[in-house]
């Protein structure tokens, strides 16, 4: 296991995502680094999370999601039905709570705005990713998903390849990817503002419940970004080789 790449050990048993969320172990973008290169990486003891991983697997030894044998329609699907909608329900919610904590009401010596400034740089930060979030869910949505899912129907019925306003998948898929990081570092300086998303001592209720949000919405998004970086962005890439690059027409198998 030390030598294998964390996205691959994620593919393999989709629980360890929670295990290395605690260690802030990047899966999702940067998981081609073996898991001893993390923990070398990150002052982490290699023995101590190898031991975690096995009690893992004796207490939770099956898993019951079987992405593996997901079609690419279905995949899409999954991203789209649980992912997006998550986002979309969760990022007004989280808007909301950062301007209440950060607003500035009665004795201002006696706010959540007063007594933790960084909050105010932490909204900020979280419109930003937001913004960036909503457009990128709409170019999947409206241009790559649709078209992913006429290639890969394509090649079900040994249709042509459809048409598309680009030469190869590799440059749009590139640019998601990048997305994905520039989005994921956005949200490590929330981290760090936060503390690994620490309730502070004297925080108030709404100030708790924004901070877990936030560290929920993380979570998430990096199983969002697993799903799309490790398992469709490689099958699509894979599948866009399958067809005669002079005929479009699938290659014999």
């Amino acid at each position: 296991m030390r030598s294998q790449a964390v996205r691959d050990m994620v593919l393999a048993e989709g629980a360890l995502a929670h295990l290395f969320e605690r260690y802030g172990i990047d899966y999702s973008s940067h998981g081609e680094e073996t898991l001893e290169a993390v923990c070398a990486k990150k002052d982490l003891d290699l023995n101590t999370i190898l031991s975690e991983i096995e009690a893992m697997k004796l207490t939770r030894p099956y898993s019951f999601l079987h992405g593996d044998l997901w079609d690419e329609e279905f995949l899409i699907e999954y991203i789209v039905e649980n992912h997006h909608r998550y986002c979309r329900a969760a990022i007004p919610v989280l808007l909301e709570q950062l301007a209440m904590v950060n607003q500035s009401q009665g004795d201002p010596r006696m706010t959540d705005h007063a007594r933790f400034p960084y909050m105010k740089p932490v909204m900020f930060l979280f419109q930003r990713a937001a913004h960036e979030i909503e457009q990128h869910m709409r170019k999947e949505e409206m241009i790559l998903f649709p078209y992913f899912k006429s290639l890969a129907s394509a090649h079900e019925f040994s249709r042509r390849r459809p048409l598309a306003p680009f030469i190869t998948i590799d440059g749009p898929i590139s640019r998601m990817e990048q997305e994905h990081d520039e989005t994921g570092q956005i949200f490590a300086k929330i981290r760090a503002l936060l503390n690994d998303f620490t309730i502070p001592n004297g925080a108030s209720a709404m100030h708790g419940a924004v901070i877990k949000g936030l560290e929920a919405f993380v979570n998430d998004l990096h199983q969002h970004v697993h799903l799309e970086n490790n398992m469709l962005f490689p099958r699509i890439r894979i599948l866009e080789e399958a067809f005669d690059a002079r005929t479009g027409m699938p290659l014999p198998t």
